[in-house]
């Protein structure tokens, strides 16, 4: 194995699609077999744990077209495994995928722990991904199984577990910390300015300085989960070093038939006369919350926290928009493409699979590919002699990569060891017509402000908001964006893959 050989890009990254590959390496010789568990001479095995999904939530998926058939999932995961097969170094090994359906609901800890010790004993897989509970992850850590399957939890709950737990988006640690940083330096004692009053002048926000709200998940279906209250305690914390207090919170339960839930919750904020109400839970809520809004005449500013997708365009369309055309605040995203095509997830999906239509990926194809990339990099940086300890060590070596508005700053720690460290300040301009995420052209689009600069923890600037129409240089989509686009050249030259892997025999 040497790093810094094989087959390298001009920045000495492995020859491949993403700007995220890691630093090239050559490998030939013996990979010592087997080495661990899921690891052979010539296989690694990945399970893909398959959610079930409640009718309710699936509705409002297929509702708002967020959602591809099975059909096109399975095939998606064909795609990205077969490039990612072909263009990373795997030592001789091919990484092949292996579904598992869930036995039992989410919200069923004993369900979550029986599949997971099913999965470890009898498949003994190297690894697992999937988007499902933290009991799921967190028994699968205990069992020594690597876990890409985790969405922003807590800095606490990472360091409570062993080092096999991974994600993308930043901890719900740093969306506090940043979040509160936006708020004591950009709108804490400041008039409420972007509020609605033009739908409901008698509320008079305009005028008043805000005060603050949190609407936060905390259980799923009655089912509580303490990290909901470690972001909410972590916030609190947080605004407290600008002296900023919450004048309201509501902790809800993700039960999306519960509609006097959702009626209570904009209740509490109304009665308190809260300007501007933070929400920190999952995207499709937020469809649920906001028309709850406009049917009590209740029309404060929304701050973006950026949490679970809900500052996405693709998201802030299924919004009612006389709320949502008043929100701002932070992201972790990025500047994406103007046509899908542009995309990693696109190309990748349709140089692994040669031929397939566009469309064929799935309009999610670029959530898809992340987990896929997280675990072939782990893979490659690992080395031969691949197990979960030497898969996190290698996590926790990747250089750090991005810090431009198409390629957000990705490294990770053992404290913070999910992937995106920095944010952009962004809002929804609900008038701006354009191709969102899926490459749905339609009104409605997350801008980012300032060309799309983002800012590390501690680096955010003293001033006001520069959103809506005091808006510098915003930019939903390019692809010719400030400091170059997202991703290289590569497919354009029309080569091919043949054999299993990269570096497989045949």
């Amino acid at each position: 194995m040497e790093v810094g050989k094989g087959k390298c890009r001009g920045d000495g990254r492995q020859y491949g699609i993403s700007r995220y590959m890691p630093p090239c390496v050559a490998f030939s010789g013996d990979n010592g077999g087997d080495v661990g568990r899921g690891v052979t001479k010539d296989k690694i095995v990945i399970v893909r744990y398959k959610n079930q999904v409640d009718p309710a939530t699936q509705a409002i998926l297929e509702r708002i077209s967020v959602a591809d058939d099975p059909a096109v999932i399975d095939r998606a995961f064909d795609a990205l495994f077969k490039y990612a097969n072909d263009h990373y170094v795997t030592y001789g090994r091919e990484v092949v995928l292996q579904d598992y359906d869930a036995r039992g609901p989410n919200e069923s800890d004993e369900a979550m722990k029986a599949d997971a010790q099913d999965i470890a004993k009898r498949i003994k897989p190297f690894a697992v991904f999937t988007l499902g509970p933290k009991v799921f992850a967190q028994e699968l850590a205990q069992l020594g199984v690597t876990c890409s399957c985790t969405v922003s939890l807590s800095s606490e709950f990472y360091n409570d577990n062993p080092p096999y737990i991974w994600g993308s988006l930043p901890t719900s640690t740093e969306y506090a910390a940043t979040m509160a940083e936006y708020i004591g330096k950009r709108a804490a004692n400041k008039p409420a300015k972007w509020a609605g009053d033009e739908l409901n002048p008698t509320q008079n926000y305009r005028t008043k300085q805000r005060t603050f709200g949190l609407i936060y998940l905390n259980a799923y279906r009655g089912n509580v989960d303490a990290e909901g209250r470690r972001f909410r305690d972590e916030m609190v914390k947080q605004l407290a070093r600008y002296n900023v207090r919450l004048t309201a919170e509501y902790a809800y339960s993700y039960e999306p038939e519960n509609a006097k839930q959702t009626t209570a919750m904009i209740q509490v904020m109304k009665d308190a006369k809260v300007t501007s109400v933070m929400f920190f839970g999952d995207p499709l809520y937020p469809i649920l919350i906001t028309p709850a809004a406009t049917n009590q005449n209740y029309f404060p500013e929304w701050l973006i926290t950026g949490s679970g997708l809900t500052d996405t365009s693709a998201a802030g369309r299924a919004y009612d928009q006389k709320q949502w055309g008043h929100a701002f605040g932070i992201s972790p995203l990025w500047i994406t493409w103007t046509q899908a095509s542009q995309s990693a997830g696109f190309r990748e999906f349709h140089h692994g699979m040669p031929g397939m239509k566009a469309g064929d990926e799935g309009v999610l194809i670029n959530i898809y590919r992340d987990p896929v990339q997280t675990l072939f990099t782990g893979i490659q940086l690992a080395g031969p002699k691949l197990t979960s300890d030497t898969f996190a060590k290698a996590m926790l070596n990747y250089p750090r990569t991005g810090g431009i508005p198409a390629a957000p700053l990705v490294f990770r720690t053992r404290q913070f060891p999910t992937a995106i460290k920095d944010f952009v300040e962004v809002y929804y301009d609900a008038n701006a017509r354009g191709n969102d995420e899926r490459n749905a052209n339609g009104t409605g689009l997350v801008q980012k402000t300032n060309g799309g600069k983002r800012y590390l923890i501690g680096g955010w600037p003293v001033g006001t908001p520069q959103v809506f129409t005091d808006a510098v240089n915003p930019i939903a989509t390019s692809e010719n964006p400030p400091g170059g686009p997202t991703d290289a050249p590569h497919e354009q030259d029309g080569h091919k893959h043949t054999g299993k892997c990269l570096t497989c025999a045949s």
